[in-house]
C-alpha cells in the first residue's frame, strides 16, 4: 500500500489522505456533489478526475450505480475506535446505565453498515436473556444511537435510568420489551410509551479465550458461519 502512495502526485496523495479520513470518520463514503463542498473544488469534474487517477492506482474503487460507491482498497481492515459508553441489562434493569470513559474497542468499518461512527456507541450485555438474538452477557453490542426503531428491532431501552437490551413491540398503548430466550424465567417488560429508546442493535462482537473478536450474527442459525476479526 505504501508503494502505492508513493507514486502519487503531491495534489493525488492530499485528496487520498483527506478522502480516507472523511470515510473513517463518517463510517461511509462521500458523494462527488459531497467532495466537491468539503474540499472546495470549483466543478464535479475536477473531483471526478482525481477518483479517476486513485481507481488506476489500486486505492480505491468505485461501484457505478451507488451514490456512495466509493470504496478505499486496504492491505488490511479500515478500523475505528468506538467508546464503550455503557453496560446494559439482558435480564432485567438490574444494570445502570453509565458511561465508561476511556473504554474503546476497535471494529472494521464495515460493521457499522454505513452508519456515522459518531452515532454508534457499544454496550456491554449482562444476562443472557437475549440468548436466542446470538447475545451473550459479556458480549460487545454496537448500537446506533436512535430513536427510530421499528417493530421486532432489538434495542437498547433507558427505563428510570437503568439500560435492558430487549427485542421492541408495540400495542395499541403499550410498548412491550420481550426477551428472546426460550427458557420460560425470562418475561416481557411492558411499559407506557413514556420512555426512552437510547438505540438500535445493529451487530454483536464476542471475545475470546484466545483474545480474537467474534461477529456474532443476529438471529444466527447454526448453519452460518462465524466470521473472525482480529483484536488490534
Amino acid at each position: 500500500m505504501d508503494n502505492k502512495i508513493k507514486k502519487l502526485t503531491g495534489k493525488q496523495k492530499q485528496f487520498y489522505e483527506s478522502l480516507r479520513k472523511l470515510i473513517e470518520k463518517r463510517g461511509e463514503s462521500p458523494t462527488v456533489a459531497e467532495l466537491v463542498r468539503l474540499m472546495r473544488f470549483s466543478s464535479p469534474r475536477a473531483v471526478t478526475q482525481y477518483l479517476e487517477a486513485l481507481e488506476q492506482k489500486g486505492l480505491i474503487e468505485r461501484r457505478r450505480y451507488e451514490r456512495r460507491g466509493i470504496r478505499l482498497i486496504e492491505d488490511g481492515p479500515v478500523t475505528v475506535n468506538i467508546p464503550i459508553i455503557a453496560s446494559a441489562g439482558c435480564d432485567n434493569v438490574s444494570v445502570f446505565a453509565q458511561r465508561n470513559f476511556g473504554d474503546y474497542i476497535c471494529v472494521a468499518t464495515e460493521l457499522l453498515q454505513g452508519k456515522n461512527k459518531d452515532n454508534v456507541a457499544c454496550i456491554k450485555a449482562v444476562g443472557d436473556s437475549m440468548v436466542d438474538a446470538g447475545i451473550k452477557e459479556g458480549d460487545y453490542v454496537l448500537v446506533e444511537v436512535t430513536e427510530a426503531v421499528s417493530e421486532s428491532d432489538l434495542v437498547v431501552a433507558i427505563i428510570d435510568s437503568f439500560a435492558v437490551i430487549k427485542k421492541i413491540e408495540f400495542a395499541n398503548n403499550a410498548v412491550i420489551l420481550k426477551p428472546v430466550s426460550s427458557d420460560p424465567h425470562y418475561k416481557p417488560i411492558i411499559l407506557n410509551r413514556n420512555f426512552r429508546i437510547f438505540g438500535k442493535v445493529i451487530d454483536v462482537i464476542r471475545v475470546q479465550a484466545k483474545g480474537e473478536l467474534e461477529i456474532v450474527p443476529l438471529y444466527a442459525s447454526p448453519e452460518e458461519p462465524r466470521l473472525e476479526y482480529k483484536v488490534i
